[in-house]
């Protein structure tokens, strides 16, 4: 299952969200909005739902989150942006990376 969230995540909303690797879910950041989809096998399927929901590509970061130790990673194919020059899986820019924090953080954080 694939969520837009922008609160604190639930516990249900949780478990819905890390069906395809337990304690573990892939997600996407609005870096502008302040809000991530999260869940599903691939990136891409919570990247297409930001933005048939009205996100712009170039805001868009991918990564992940383990609940267990609470690690953020940002890694996601998604992140390949030859329109901006980033060329790496893995956001290499200090200030994108910081945002995303925040953002995967706020709402996953103590859940």
């Amino acid at each position: 299952m694939i969520l837009i969230l922008k609160d604190k995540a639930t516990k249900e909303q949780i478990k819905n969200i890390t069906e395809v690797y337990p304690g573990y879910t892939k997600v996407v950041v609005d870096i502008e909005c302040g809000l991530l989809s999260a869940g599903g096998e691939y990136h891409i399927d919570c990247e297409q739902t930001l933005l048939e929901n009205g996100s712009i590509q170039e805001n868009l970061w991918g990564g992940g989150y383990r609940f267990e130790n609470k690690e953020v990673d940002f890694i996601g194919l998604t992140n390949y942006k030859a329109g901006i020059k980033h060329f790496s899986y893995e956001v290499s820019i200090p200030e994108i990376r910081e945002r995303m924090e925040v953002i995967i953080r706020g709402i996953f954080d103590n859940e």
